[in-house]
């Protein structure tokens, strides 16, 4: 958090942005969900959304930040997404702020606040990262059941913003919906992508190094199943605001059991960008909102 944060601004902003994307949606479109797409590519899970108006890029957001990083387009989408039962208003963030972009965790976690003041009450992080469970392998997918977030700084660290809802001391034990969980596993099953499907303890680290070899060996002892440089942060404001939550992590490449982790920002974005992976992630989540209800 920067030295000169100022609650009242921070919240003034955070209304500001949300007035400012309210006049660019319909007045009848109220968002129940938002779905974070970092580089998990969640790109795909975009094409499911069919948009109620045009993207609106970050920049022109009040408050919002534009990613630096590759893969992360930095759009604010918003529409519905054609479940079986009925359409379920949607709000997509194509890309997000890493902590190792800004330094300030209070520009990483800005966006959900937004959300949540637009009205949604789920808040849905995809994210991609490395396997540490010797089982997995690159192109799979695991739901977050849990994390471990004592990498990185708290985002409720420093002075409360009066943001309505918001609590000082929120309990951690909430998080990562069961029932929501168990959707997802039942969309991967009945996609026929069951076998590529994990459930497992995400670990953010502040990056933007990759971990070495000793990093690597420790996460495994304490029990993570995976290792990236994002989504916690935002998990712990958007439960902290009485959001539902949910994770999904793709597994960009699997680190040796020496902990090597001989892995690369190419290496990665080939692995998000692969078709069967692409065509796994759409499919999962397409399951995902054909039972979902809110």
């Amino acid at each position: 958090m920067s030295l000169d944060f100022n609650p009242k601004l921070y919240l003034q902003k955070i209304y500001q942005a949300r007035d400012f994307i309210r006049k660019r949606l319909p007045k009848n479109f109220v968002p129940e969900v938002v779905l974070t797409l970092g580089s998990g590519g969640l790109g795909e899970a975009g094409k499911l959304i069919e948009p109620v108006c045009l993207p609106i890029p970050y920049e022109k957001i009040p408050g919002f930040k534009k990613p630096t990083v590759v893969g992360h387009c930095g759009n604010l989408i918003a529409g519905y997404i054609s479940g079986r039962r009925n359409k379920v208003a949607v709000i997509g963030f194509q890309g997000r702020i890493h902590y190792y972009e800004e330094g300030d965790l209070k520009s990483v976690v800005f966006p959900v606040y937004v959300a949540r003041s637009l009205g949604c009450r789920l808040y849905f992080a995809t994210n991609a990262c490395g396997g540490l469970n010797p089982k997995y392998k690159p192109g799979d997918l695991m739901i977050i059941k849990s994390h471990i977030d004592f990498f990185m700084p708290n985002p409720l660290l420093g002075p409360m913003i009066g943001f309505p809802g918001e609590t000082r001391f929120p309990p951690q034990t909430s998080q990562y919906s069961p029932k929501l969980r168990k959707m997802l596993k039942k969309a991967a099953e009945k996609a026929g992508e069951f076998g590529y499907l994990h459930e497992g303890v995400y670990c953010a680290v502040t990056g933007p190094t990759y971990e070495t070899s000793a990093d690597c060996q420790f996460l495994r002892k304490i029990g993570a199943s995976a290792v990236g440089m994002s989504t916690i942060p935002e998990i712990i404001i958007a439960s902290s605001l009485g959001m539902e939550t949910l994770g999904l992590s793709l597994i960009t490449n699997v680190i040796a059991k020496d902990g090597t982790n001989a892995t690369s920002h190419q290496e990665v974005m080939a692995a998000i960008n692969d078709k069967k992976t692409k065509k796994r992630i759409f499919e999962i989540l397409k399951g995902f909102f054909d039972l979902y209800q809110s």
